[in-house]
């Protein structure tokens, strides 16, 4: 991929997010869209705080949201994405802001305005659902790509043995929807298939 790299000095970090690897799953929140017609399925993360790094507003996020505190992992190469053009990735630089920064794995752009940094950590606590989240989904590589090539109902990714969490009943029938974080994850994966590694299926043997 050709380096393009964007200035990330000339934007501003709006909100953080992480792809927070457990066990080889992915927590990500899933709820009603504003239409109420489908099923959003959306990484961890939030606004960030005047005070926070784009690393420590991705690491508060995944504890009020997931319940778990979670350890940065260096990615292979970060990528830049613009979210108003075709989804394309361009390899680049992050320019860090202190020098025990950690880069995140991709960073996506809008209009040269602002950014949105998504880091890649792990996690040995187990994942619930907190805060504002109603469900967690949590899921492996193939579950991605299902959702992301979908249609795919919760009910249906449920019935294939998808795993999820759940602090409130959400309607079944309903089609997860996909949203941009989870499609760059998807391409991730597919680039760097090694970010899903393996390494503690404890929690997991209560669901199956």
């Amino acid at each position: 991929m050709q380096d393009r790299t964007p200035r990330g000095s000339s934007r501003t970090i709006i909100t953080g997010g992480i792809y927070a690897q457990y066990s080889g799953f992915f927590p990500f929140q899933v709820g009603p869209t504003k239409t109420g017609e489908t099923l959003g399925v959306v990484r961890l993360g939030g606004h960030r705080e005047a005070h926070e790094t784009g690393w420590e507003c991705a690491a508060r996020e995944a504890l009020e949201e997931a319940s778990i505190h979670v350890t940065p992992i260096p990615p292979p190469t970060t990528y830049w994405v613009e979210v108003t053009d075709d989804g394309t990735f361009h390899e680049g630089a992050w320019e860090p802001s202190s020098s025990n920064e950690v880069a995140p794995i991709v960073v996506s752009t809008h209009k040269e305005e602002y950014m949105t940094p998504i880091y890649l950590g792990s996690s040995r606590d187990d994942p619930r659902p907190a805060g504002e989240a109603k469900a967690l989904l949590l899921l492996r590589p193939r579950d991605i790509a299902q959702i992301v090539q979908g249609p795919v109902t919760l009910e249906h990714y449920l019935n294939l043995g998808g795993k999820a969490i759940f602090k409130e009943s959400l309607p079944q029938q309903l089609l997860l929807q996909p949203f941009p974080h989870l499609r760059f994850l998807h391409t991730l994966l597919q680039l760097h298939p090694e970010i899903a590694q393996v390494n503690d299926d404890s929690f997991f043997e209560q669901y199956t």
